[in-house]
C-alpha cells in the first residue's frame, strides 16, 4: 500500500514516504493526539492476509515496544485502520550506518563507539529474551549527536524457557531469566 501526503491511519497523518524493507513501507508522519512526528511502518497485503504472519508480528511488536533503552528504537502503537495495519515508532533523524560507510571508511574510535552502542541495545533486549536476527548496517541509524539506534525488530524472536511451537510448527528457542529484583 502506497501513502500520499495528508494521508490518514487513525489519528497518524502521513507527511512523506521515507523508506521500504520487507515488512512494508515506511512514513514520517504526524501524530495529531500527541502532535509529534514519528514513524509509520504500513504492512504489506501479505503480511496482513497471513494470520499467523500477522499473530507472530504483533507479538514480537509487543516484546519489542516492552523494551526501554537510549539505543533502541521505541514503538509507540500498533494499530490497524480501515486501510492498513500498521505499526508507530519514535522518528528517527540521521543516516544509517550503510549510508555512512557508503562515504568511506570509519575511524577507529568512531567504529568502536557505534559498536559499543549496538551492543548496549543487544544486551538490553537479549536480558528481556528478545533475539533481533536481523543485524546489519541498513538497521542501525546514527543521529546527529551520536546516539546509535537499533531500528527493525520485525525479525526478532521472543525467548522464554523451554521450545514451545508456533502455529505454523516452527518453534521459538527459550532461555530461562532470573525475576527481577525485588
Amino acid at each position: 500500500m502506497t501513502l500520499i501526503a495528508g494521508s490518514r491511519l487513525g489519528r497518524y497523518e502521513v507527511r512523506t514516504h521515507i523508506g521500504a524493507g520487507g515488512m512494508g513501507e515506511v512514513y514520517l508522519a504526524w501524530d495529531r493526539e500527541l502532535e509529534r512526528q514519528v514513524a509509520l511502518k504500513v504492512l504489506p497485503p501479505d503480511v496482513v492476509g497471513d494470520t499467523t504472519r500477522l499473530e507472530r508480528f504483533i507479538r514480537e511488536a509487543k516484546a519489542a515496544s516492552a523494551l526501554n533503552h537510549p539505543n533502541i528504537l521505541t514503538v509507540y502503537d500498533v494499530g490497524q485502520s480501515e486501510a492498513a495495519r500498521f505499526i508507530v515508532t519514535e522518528y528517527v533523524d540521521g543516516e544509517t550506518i550503510r549510508a555512512l560507510i557508503a562515504r568511506g571508511a570509519l575511524d577507529v574510535p568512531k567504529a568502536l563507539d557505534i559498536t559499543m552502542q549496538v551492543t548496549s541495545a543487544l544486551a538490553e533486549a537479549h536480558r528481556a529474551g528478545i533475539v533481533h536476527r536481523d543485524i546489519k548496517p541498513e538497521n542501525v541509524m546514527l543521529r546527529p549527536s551520536g546516539i546509535v539506534k537499533l531500528l527493525d525488530f520485525g525479525l526478532a524472536k521472543v525467548a522464554y524457557s523451554g521450545v514451545v511451537p508456533d502455529a505454523d510448527g516452527s518453534t521459538l528457542t527459550r532461555v530461562h531469566r532470573q525475576p527481577p529484583p525485588a
